[in-house]
């Protein structure tokens, strides 16, 4: 069996997290929960609703999450912020794909903020899993999981390519190898 890899997107694939920084910065404000970036960083994968609730309860606050993610994803549209290519990893992924391995993408994020990003840079993974797709994110394995179903592939026959410790420990958790990205520009 041919080793499979998935890879995360935002901070792996193109370098979007600051953009999502922002705009959770923007509705967490406006609810009037803080938010820390190192924390925030360190728990990339985790779906939206998992990361407003996590500082909401880390702020000692009771907060809708599905009303500031919906806010969230206001603000995101509204600045549509700019998704740049981390070249490195998008020639990794583009010579996997050419020498035939099977490519997927796993990402805590929607499906409506990265399928444009996706089409917009060329990318055609033989897989996608995205947080409308599961139940629970990162560090839960269940985004990679699925990825390994919908490939048709065995979790140990797996690599992931991740940025965040939340990535890494989902990956362990879904009995895949795993790979650190660290971008060192951030």
């Amino acid at each position: 069996m041919k080793t499979a890899w998935i890879f995360d997107f935002d901070g792996v694939l193109v370098n979007t997290m600051e953009g999502h920084f922002a705009c959770y910065s923007r509705a967490l404000a406006e609810a009037g929960i803080p938010i820390d970036r190192d924390r925030f960083f360190a728990q990339a994968g985790m779906t939206g609703r998992e990361q407003i609730a996590y500082f909401a309860r880390a702020a000692g606050k009771s907060a809708d999450a599905d009303a500031i993610y919906r806010r969230k994803k206001e603000i995101f549209e509204e600045r549509r912020p700019p998704a740049t290519a981390i070249q490195s990893m998008v020639d990794l992924y583009r010579t996997l794909q050419a020498s035939g391995a099977p490519v997927a993408i796993a990402t805590g994020s929607s499906r409506s903020s990265v399928e444009p990003v996706i089409q917009a840079h060329g990318f055609a993974p033989d897989a996608l899993a995205v947080a409308e797709d599961v139940m629970r994110g990162k560090p839960h394995p269940d985004l990679f999981l699925l990825a390994a179903r919908r490939l048709g592939v065995r979790p140990e026959d797996c690599i992931v390519v991740e940025d965040s410790e939340a990535g890494i420990e989902a990956a362990r958790a879904a009995g895949m190898r795993a790979l650190r990205f660290f971008d060192t520009t951030r």
